[in-house]
């Protein structure tokens, strides 16, 4: 008998935390209209924000491929550059020179 007599004051409980937080909120709006009408067009905004979102999501993947496709072929050019470049024996010295402090800076801080 006692555990329905807790289940039944928690859930009364509950109840008038709820119905005290509605009449604060009333309250609240009535004396502050204009946070009323802030969280209304925050709601409105994230409502039509998520519909665009959803709305363009068909051609992404679509852009996106055609992104890595272009991204691909940039890559293998300057690859191809870089290995030419690498031929050249004064870019491999200043190359070399520059991994050389790169070293030096983190092997002695």
């Amino acid at each position: 008998m006692q555990d329905s007599d807790v289940g039944d004051s928690t859930v009364q409980l509950v109840i008038d935390q709820l119905e005290e937080l509605v009449v604060t909120i009333v309250e609240e709006v009535r004396e502050r209209p204009g946070i009323a009408l802030a969280l209304v067009a925050g709601v409105v905004g994230a409502v039509v924000g998520s519909w665009l979102a959803r709305r363009k999501r068909a051609a992404a993947p679509v852009r996106a491929a055609q992104g890595r496709a272009r991204s691909a072929g940039d890559t293998v050019s300057l690859l191809g550059t870089a290995m030419r470049m690498l031929q050249n024996p004064l870019v491999r010295a200043l190359i070399v020179a520059a991994i050389e402090r790169q070293v030096k800076r983190r092997l002695s801080v």
